[in-house]
């Protein structure tokens, strides 16, 4: 069994969140339970409200928005603990009876320009062994290589075609520019370590990889304008 990650989103500066009143429904009680075996395909996730507030509770699209759940105080905190499964969610804290949002999380707005909290759970990823040499495969043998020059013949062979799951590539997806946060949806491993380039005419040149270190992925984009 894969063991559970607990991600922790903190809000550590208090400041002002965006406040929606909302009705005066009954909480709903917390019914998870962690006393049983935990699924290997559900994470452990903890909501944290380190703001002011006297009840805070919790709403979000992992149930399509059905429920509320309290949070627990724990010493100046306001805490819960849900298990999910990896994916992004989107989800608003309600307190005193507000919508509220943590404002050093990422989040954005929805079309009437209420504020919500955005959470990527994330699937386990192991840590790196201390040795890999029982992964690396043995070297080529030396009778495999020759010196023999290029014909035309290999020069005349058309280059293979590009797999199709490199078709939509880190610099083919269209990004919206704006000042929030916007989430990004996961790379495929297909595309990982590969080098693209995005050459438009009379636009400058792109070169980008997207590489991933453990649970997080990271795209570089180098832009070099073209001659004139």
């Amino acid at each position: 069994m894969n063991p559970t990650i607990f991600q922790v989103p903190m809000a550590p500066l208090p400041r002002s969140g965006e406040m929606t009143h909302v009705p005066n429904y009954a909480l709903v009680p917390n019914t998870t339970d962690f006393r049983g075996v935990v699924p290997e395909n559900l994470r452990a996730v903890m909501i944290t409200w380190s703001f002011d507030g006297k009840q805070v509770a919790v709403t979000g699209s992992w149930d399509n928005w059905n429920r509320r759940e309290p949070l627990q105080r724990m010493g100046k905190d306001f805490i819960i603990m849900k298990m999910l499964p990896a994916g992004v969610y989107h989800y608003r804290l309600i307190v005193d009876e507000n919508f509220r949002h943590v404002p050093d999380l990422p989040w954005e707005r929805d079309e009437s320009g209420t504020a919500y909290n955005i959470l990527d759970v994330q699937e386990y990823v192991p840590e790196a062994p201390e040795s890999l040499s029982e992964f690396e495969s043995s070297p080529s043998p030396v009778s495999s290589y020759n010196n023999e020059s290029l014909n035309d013949n290999d020069f005349g062979k058309l280059p293979p075609e590009i797999p199709p799951q490199l078709q939509l590539t880190p610099l083919s997806e269209q990004s919206s520019a704006t000042d929030s946060y916007q989430p990004q949806r996961r790379p495929r491993h297909a595309v990982l370590n590969h080098l693209y380039i995005q050459n438009s005419r009379g636009e400058p040149v792109a070169l980008g990889s997207t590489n991933r270190f453990l649970q997080k992925y990271v795209t570089v984009v180098l832009y070099k304008p073209t001659r004139r």
